[in-house]
């Protein structure tokens, strides 16, 4: 019998989890759906169809899919939750098997040799495959036909670990570079596969600590890895502590790496602890590489890892130079708005680019981990545009989405925006080259889109 959901600010307003599965054809449109939308838009996020205790943290929520079809000017959306193992053994019991971090990861005794995979993060698309992705598990190969179920997917029975969520395509040679690093070995494996999803490329790297390596960068030549003293390490449960922690001493570090390089070829960066999420892009102007990603440097030495969830801290846009022949590194903090959830022109991915997008904050009494904004930076004149939602709304990360044009940044922003006062959301589609504008159109659903984590965009596919 299923239960209310206990007293916790991830199971409430925008973070409150759906409950029931739909099909939607033909939702109400306000504006026109730009003719160069076709193709589907899926997001995925954390949605637990069963909450183990109070201790319940977001990034524990079983995985579910929210997918937005366009074709030939019509609309229609459906959403699955992701059938993963541990999905179907917890809906068989009808109740929650699995402890998150803060249970210190207890499970019942029927599902001790069950993966707690949850597929709850991100979704690609690569060799026309779906890939559902959670750091902490193996991909989840989803079944366009019977859309919502999943299997994991092993590169052609040649990788049978955990991946991260933040993989990256090569979008001239249509490589998808990735890592692993969730692993009871507690060590890191670097991959590259080539556009048929054959791993051409692999390598283990000696790391100075375990991290938390949720994004990494890539460029022409190299792949970047960002070591941030955020640290886990499993053997801790045992000493009746949490996984990770926060360790500021131990410093920020940076892998440098030869795109098939191995681990005697590393150059290695040291500077200040701070903490980042999410890399925009990178790209190499000459013996130098520039890093740009969100950044929190604002975090206390004495602060507890995931132990307080009113406690957030803004993120920044920032800048890091890596000069390979000095083996010096720069750190500049670009703009103080607070933001997220960056993304880019992909096809411009590990080269210098003009244009980011982020989701941002402009209402400063908005907790930090909450934003109302979508933000333009134009990094070649050094200015900016906001699209406000209100203070009714609620913005989650932008996709872009290019037009009929080889131009960079010329194309849409989709992106989903919690209305709080009517408890449901729309997909709001902004022109990415006219941010500050009216939506180009709003689609209307009659339910909220939980608060989730990444998404993509596959063109021509029809769901």
């Amino acid at each position: 019998m299923s239960k209310q959901f206990p007293d916790n600010i991830f199971l409430q307003g925008i973070w409150e989890p759906l409950r029931a599965e739909s099909d939607i054809y033909d939702p109400i449109v306000i504006g026109n759906i730009p003719g160069e939308l076709n193709g589907t838009f899926f997001r995925n996020g954390p949605n637990p169809q069963y909450v183990y205790s109070k201790n319940y943290h977001l990034f524990e929520g079983d995985g579910m899919l929210h997918a937005m079809t366009f074709v030939n000017g019509n609309v229609k959306y459906a959403n699955r939750w992701l059938r993963t193992e541990k999905f179907l053994v917890e809906r068989k019991a009808r109740k929650s098997l699995f402890g998150g971090m803060r249970d210190l990861m207890v499970c019942d005794d029927s599902v001790k040799n069950c993966p707690r995979n949850t597929a709850n993060t991100n979704i690609v698309w690569h060799h026309d495959r779906l890939l559902a992705l959670n750091e902490g598990g193996q991909p989840q190969n989803v079944d366009i036909k019977h859309f919502g179920n999943c299997k994991p997917y092993d590169f052609q029975s040649t990788f049978h670990r955990s991946m991260t969520a933040h993989p990256k395509i090569d979008s001239d040679t249509g490589e998808l570079l990735f890592y692993s690093y969730l692993s009871p070995m507690l060590d890191f494996m670097y991959y590259v596969s080539d556009k048929q999803g054959k791993i051409i490329h692999s390598t283990k790297l000696d790391i100075p600590y375990t991290s938390l390596v949720h994004d990494f960068a890539i460029t022409e030549h190299f792949s970047i890895f960002p070591f941030f003293p955020l640290t886990w390490d499993y053997r801790r449960i045992q000493a009746g502590e949490t996984v990770f922690k926060w360790e500021p001493g131990l410093n920020s570090r940076f892998a440098v790496i030869p795109r098939y390089g191995n681990n005697d070829q590393v150059i290695w960066f040291e500077t200040e602890a701070c903490l980042g999420m999410h890399v925009i892009n990178a790209y190499e102007n000459g013996d130098r590489i520039i890093l740009e990603m969100v950044i929190m440097d604002e975090i206390p030495d004495t602060a507890i890892a995931y132990a307080n969830d009113d406690e957030t801290f803004s993120n920044y846009l920032t800048r890091f130079t890596f000069d390979l022949r000095s083996g010096s590194v720069s750190r500049q903090r670009l703009d103080s708005t607070n933001s997220e959830f960056p993304r880019i022109d992909e096809r411009y991915t590990g080269k210098n680019y003009r244009f980011a997008f982020v989701a941002s904050t402009q209402n400063e009494h908005l907790s930090k981990n909450l934003f109302d904004s979508i933000t333009c930076y134009d990094r070649r004149s050094d200015c900016k545009q906001v699209h406000y939602f209100g203070d009714d709304s609620l913005a989650l990360e932008p996709i872009f989405v290019p037009a009929n044009s080889l131009h960079e940044g010329h194309g849409y922003l989709l992106s989903y925006v919690y209305r709080k006062r009517e408890n449901r959301s729309d997909l709001v589609i902004l022109d990415a080259m006219h941010v500050e504008a009216e939506p180009v159109c709003v689609i209307q659903l009659p339910h909220r889109i939980p608060y989730g984590f990444h998404g993509c965009w596959v063109p021509h596919l029809d769901m």
